[in-house]
Parts: C-alpha cells; structure tokens; sequence
C-alpha cells in the first residue's frame, strides 16, 4: 500500500478508515470518553472499547499513543499479559493509554486489525496502527516496546 500524501510505502498497513466513518455510541463507563484522557488518572488509562466506541480511540491517539490490547476471556495468555500491559501504561502515567478490545464481543475490529491469533497488541499514532507483537510477552520486552 502507498500513502497518496507522502509517496511513503506502508508494507503491512491496515486500514481502519471504514471504522472512523462509523457513528460513536458512547457506552457508560466503557469507552474513551470516561476519562480517557491522559489526565484522567491511572483509571483513565485503561478502558474497554468496542466497534462503536473505537471512531472515538482514533481520535484520541492522534493526541496520545493508544496501546490497542486484543483479548478474549477464555485465552490464558491474554489473562497473563493484561495486567502486565495494564501496570506499564500506569507506571507511563499518561504517555500512552491501553484501549482493551474483546474480540468475541467486537469482531469487526478484530476483523480491522487482522488478529489471526491473540493475545496482539497494536499501537495507534495519529490513527495510524502499529503492529507491536502478537502472544504473551514478559514484562521486560513489554517495557522495551
């Protein structure tokens, strides 16, 4: 894929341009705009997100890193790496936020970002993804990414 803009080639880029287009149906307490925001305290930077709130995650990494963490509840390695994701994006203390998308719940987005297999953790940068690293991973490689 070309970035029409830059010239630039983006081997492996997804487009998430059809997600933005979508209306944002807040849901209470779960999505980016609880408090989502890297003032928003330790408890503002870890929120659920889903295919509706997901329009609102873009805007907001074009402000701040959004650590995008794909799970499921009956993955093991997903139960190991959420808290370790969770501890570092406290410890960054606003630097970056982790937006935790289910992909039973939400399969379009799992869709979006093509997760074949999960736990995979993606960064978004002015709405832009960035693939981070797919399986569980020991805090210190966490950290190093």
């Amino acid at each position: 894929m070309t970035d029409p803009t830059t010239g630039a080639v983006l081997r492996g880029a997804v487009d998430l341009s059809s997600l933005r287009a979508r209306p944002a149906a807040p849901a209470a307490g779960t999505g980016p705009g609880e408090g989502a925001s890297p003032e928003g305290g330790a408890s503002g930077l870890v929120f659920d997100v889903t295919d509706a709130t997901f329009p609102q995650v873009l805007e907001l990494s074009r402000t701040v890193p959004v650590v995008v963490d794909l799970w499921a509840e009956w993955c093991g390695p997903c139960k190991q790496l959420s808290p370790v994701l969770e501890k570092v994006v406290t410890e960054l203390a606003g630097r970056v936020v982790l937006a935790k998308v289910d992909v039973d719940a939400n399969p379009q987005l799992a869709q979006g970002f093509r997760a074949q297999s999960i736990p995979m953790v993606v960064a978004l940068v002015a709405g832009q993804p960035v693939p981070l690293f797919t399986g569980a991973v020991p805090e210190e490689q966490v950290r190093e990414v």
